[in-house]
């Protein structure tokens, strides 16, 4: 026995819409037509509606409150924050139906009429077929499947392509999910998709990549108005990548969608054969399709089937007995006459995963042509504008060679040729850097790359010459992002260690001395290394940071207390984050005599911090 679940997605906007859809619903529980309801929506929805939150509980009705998402995707400038919002709350309702359920998922407002059309299915033996017994159905069999059973929707169109109506649609809770995807969608579409496409697009963007191409190439908006003054005139031929689509579309939507009219039936006309491939962009076959400001609407599964009907069956007829053929033969119905018509359908009767591949060369050289044809479409609908590249002169005209600075012609040579030899550039130009007396100003084409790659010297050495304003505008911020990234990573990490406290105390400094904003993540690094070397003294070190006299005294006293051969490590600690602070020559003068040879990088930066009075 089949078991329904309906879920009621979103704000309380208007209690009349909610109050109706919930007494329809309760009615069709009350009759065993569905077994549950779940209405899932926003923590703090019934602060303000405890009445009609205590008729839910009264009738038994699952209320999931989740917490808004809008501080997280709410300043985004995305087109997939709305849906972010609707996957959210499906996502907390399908947690809690039955996973084998069927789901009819609705919405607290303008949903009853495609609800009551989604319950009316549920009439039939099997509303929502098996994908693969459609694909036997339809001969449609080397497509690939997504979805295990059909999924019931309204208002499929053409133009935009996937897009339904997402008020109400119908499917079994495991095929319902895969609409459900929260990865960064403008990262996948730089393209202005609705929430109503990128529900349902997203199950099919890998097994379908013609689909994700349309998108990719082709801007639909001017298209929607376009096509249909185009072949209401006339018109007949389309772009080779059209008809590609079109074909892998209809298929895909046979296979996978059972399309339902929101329409009475004594309101749709009969359809009327035969549908060129024209008819499919404007108004007709008595209001099974629809031209309106959003494109041509199919109104029923009917006008798809008997267009799909049309393509050349696989195999040809077995011939009829005698006893099998009628007195009189079933009028043949007229053929389609134009010739992008008889190719659509010639592909569609020979689908295969080859037909859903990306867009072709040749098709992106046909569309060039349609786009300069001004009666097909007077407006710039193609995205992209790709010539083929033709074979490159094999002359070397002008050097590549990066001009790194502060050295002679004779050294840069030798570094460069360093450079391309090693397996390492980056660690090259560090141990150049290390072993020659490179200026400031220069520094950053030979420590960023290394700085980049975690070298806690390159790191520390940058933020130092960053803090002395000697470092280029163009890669302030960088230096920023890179010594907040790694500082990050490692006390995340529970990782601290004398190079990278002194360049989170270079950077928060930094920023107290250029009157910025002090960010949580700068306060927590310091945090984390006041209590590996200094417990308990943050506090006192943010509120002297402007004042470098009382840094002196809070650092003197911090030494003081750690004398004795016992305490030497703790004190060179000390005395690092000391100079990194004030850049007090005294704590130089301490510091130095630790030194011992053993660690010429750690040393090296220190040196070279002093020679140029960095710190």
């Amino acid at each position: 026995m089949r078991t329904v679940w309906a879920m009621v997605c979103g704000t309380i906007r208007d209690q009349v819409d909610f109050s109706l859809i919930m007494d329809y619903l309760l009615q069709c529980r009350e009759r065993g037509v569905i077994q549950g309801i779940v209405v899932s929506t926003w923590t703090h929805e019934f602060d303000e509606l405890e009445d009609l939150q205590m008729a839910l509980a009264l009738n038994n009705v699952a209320v999931v409150q989740s917490a808004p998402n809008d501080a997280l995707v709410g300043d985004m400038r995305s087109n997939s924050v709305n849906y972010w919002r609707q996957a959210k709350q499906m996502q907390a309702a399908l947690d809690r139906i039955p996973p084998e359920a069927i789901v009819i998922k609705t919405r607290t407002d303008r949903a009853l009429p495609a609800t009551k059309r989604l319950i009316a299915m549920l009439k039939d033996e099997d509303p929502l077929p098996l994908v693969a017994d459609r694909a036997q159905t339809t001969g449609l069999t080397q497509l690939p499947q997504v979805l295990t059973h059909q999924i019931a929707i309204f208002k499929a169109r053409t133009g935009r392509l996937l897009q339904f109506t997402d008020f109400a649609f119908m499917g079994y809770s495991q095929d319902i999910r895969k609409l459900l995807n929260f990865d960064i969608s403008d990262f996948t579409f730089t393209r202005g998709l609705v929430a109503n496409i990128q529900f349902f697009i997203y199950p099919f963007i890998r097994e379908y990549p013609v689909m994700r191409d349309y998108y990719r190439v082709i801007d639909f908006y001017p298209l929607l108005k376009d096509l249909a003054t185009y072949t209401t005139q006339g018109g007949q031929e389309f772009p080779k990548f059209f008809e590609r689509v079109y074909a892998v579309y209809f298929g895909l939507l046979a296979l996978h969608f059972r399309i339902g009219s929101l329409l009475d039936a004594d309101k749709l006309g009969p359809v009327t054969l035969p549908i060129e491939f024209s008819a499919l962009f404007h108004s007709g076959q008595g209001k099974h399709l629809v031209h309106d400001a959003l494109g041509v609407t199919l109104n029923s599964q009917d006008v798809l089937m008997a267009f799909m009907a049309q393509a050349p069956t696989a195999n040809a007829p077995t011939r009829q007995r005698w006893w099998q053929r009628s007195k009189a033969d079933a009028a043949v119905p007229p053929a389609v006459q134009e010739a992008a018509t008889k190719r659509v359908l010639t592909q569609i009767s020979q689908l295969t995963p080859a037909t859903c591949e990306r867009i072709s060369d040749d098709e992106l050289a046909d569309l060039e042509t349609f786009a300069a044809n001004q009666q097909f479409s007077p407006h710039p609908w193609l995205r992209i504008h790709q010539p083929q590249l033709a074979a490159q002169p094999a002359t070397y005209t002008k050097s590549m060679r990066y001009a790194l600075p502060g050295i002679s012609d004779t050294e840069r040579d030798a570094l460069w040729q360093a450079c391309a030899a090693g397996s390492s550039a980056n660690g090259v130009l560090y141990r150049y850097w290390r072993d020659h007396n490179i200026a400031p100003e220069n520094a950053a084409p030979y420590l960023m790359s290394s700085a980049r790659t975690d070298n806690r010297f390159s790191i520390l050495t940058m933020t130092r010459i960053l803090r002395a304003g000697l470092a280029a505008d163009t890669v302030t911020a960088e230096i920023l992002r890179i010594n907040d990234f790694f500082a990050s990573f490692h006390v995340r990490h529970g990782q601290m260690n004398a190079e990278m406290a002194a360049y989170c105390l270079a950077r928060y400094l930094y920023l107290v001395e250029h009157q910025q904003k002090i960010p949580a993540t700068a306060s927590d690094q310091v945090k984390v290394v006041f209590n590996h070397y200094l417990p308990g003294k943050f506090a006192a070190f943010a509120a002297a940071a402007a004042d470098p006299a009382a840094l002196t005294d809070l650092f003197d006293q911090a030494i003081a207390q750690r004398q004795g051969p016992k305490q030497a490590t703790a004190r060179q600690r000390v005395t690092e984050m000391a100079l990194e602070a004030t850049h007090d020559a005294k704590y130089w003068l301490q510091l130095e005599k630790q030194f011992n040879g053993r660690n010429a990088n750690y040393e090296s930066a220190y040196r070279y911090g002093i020679s140029w009075q960095l710190i």
